[in-house]
């Protein structure tokens, strides 16, 4: 472990976030009153408390924030940093190591709800597991009325479409393009798409609930998507804000498009109620908020001091439950040979112990 650099400022006044990663909703918490520090996940670098001090200019932040950039870890060592830690966990659907990654953390934000318990049953407390659902970012508005485009498509799906990739969606749609003729698949600046379609399809392969749903009605679409837990039913109204349909149900989507696509005054009426219900709750912003409010609580308490220095007489027994494991698993299946040797020695530095 690294010697600790000095701060001028109490953990009560001291607001420096450093967030690596996926940049998310990170350029929000500025004018909340922090200091961010944002870098995205670079390739081949695994960072350490050494690289936060880079960052910082040696200063100790207030908190340190790994962010989900849907690849192997990129922050090792954090078992023993001095200041808060936080880990954001999005696609936990795809990576079932999260959780386990997530306890070498004093706080973890978790996107979808279902998968709260898994992040809980180790060592973190439930009131230290977060739900922060999906976004819509504050950008990416319906044009005006007077700008709004002539409608080009009775159905559009904006997203990566890979049988290799994702072959049920890639079924799924095809056998939606036979029910609906009309359906358009693409890929590009969905806040451009949008609003070119008359109705919005949205396909969750693995049944998450994902940024799409969010994007459609921030950006003032008409949505069909399918029912899947996660709380979408807590946040969204089927047929006020939105049309769920069966997942993988082409024949149910088929009959519910067609019905909508007879109806526009439906179909206005319901893209208006769900772009209120994001333009009040489910912006960036909103996200910022939230986390600007129980991040300060913990530095204000003085909670977020005694989490770290409880997770730092932990960390010898953190890294040998929960990180070496992992770290050893990805040094054996990267194909990087830098990176195989990150991980190793991730593996065999044992944290020092704290009084």
């Amino acid at each position: 472990m690294e010697k600790d650099a000095p701060s001028s400022l109490s953990p009560a006044e001291n607001r420096l976030l450093v967030w690596l990663g996926t940049s998310f909703f990170s350029s929000q918490l500025p004018p909340l009153g922090w200091e961010v520090i944002q870098r995205p996940h670079e390739p081949g670098l695994i960072r350490s408390w050494s690289h936060i001090l880079e960052l910082t200019g040696g200063r100790v932040p207030a908190a340190v924030l790994a962010a989900d950039s849907s690849l192997p870890p990129h922050l090792t060592g954090m078992e023993s940093f001095p200041c808060l830690t936080l880990f954001y966990a999005v696609d936990s659907h795809i990576h079932s190591w999260y959780p386990l990654y997530a306890q070498g953390f004093d706080v973890c934000l978790v996107s979808l709800r279902d998968h709260l318990p898994d992040f809980t049953r180790h060592r973190l407390r439930p009131d230290l597991v977060w739900w922060f659902p999906p976004f819509a970012r504050i950008q990416d508005q319906p044009p005006p009325p007077e700008a709004r485009p002539e409608p080009e498509w009775p159905l559009l799906f904006v997203g990566t479409v890979n049988a290799s990739l994702h072959p049920v969606r890639a079924a799924f749609l095809e056998e939606v393009k036979n029910a609906v003729p009309g359906l358009h698949v693409t890929r590009g600046a969905f806040a451009d798409l949008y609003p070119r379609a008359l109705l919005v399809l949205n396909e969750c392969s693995r049944g998450d609930l994902n940024f799409r749903v969010f994007e459609a009605l921030g950006c003032g679409a008409c949505l069909l998507t399918p029912a899947v837990g996660h709380g979408q039913a807590d946040l969204f109204s089927d047929r006020r804000d939105l049309f769920l349909y069966p997942p993988g149900d082409a024949a149910a989507l088929a009959a519910l498009a067609g019905a909508l696509l007879r109806d526009e005054p439906l179909r206005a009426r319901t893209a208006q109620n769900g772009l209120a219900v994001v333009n009040a709750s489910h912006r960036s912003s909103h996200r910022a908020r939230t986390l600007s409010d129980n991040l300060g609580a913990l530095l204000d308490t003085g909670e977020a001091s005694r989490l770290a220095a409880a997770r730092r007489k932990e960390a010898r027994a953190l890294h040998a439950r929960f990180l070496r494991p992992l770290y050893l698993h990805h040094a054996e299946t990267t194909s990087f040979l830098s990176l195989r040797q990150a991980y190793l020695a991730a593996a065999k530095t044992v944290p020092a112990e704290t009084a």
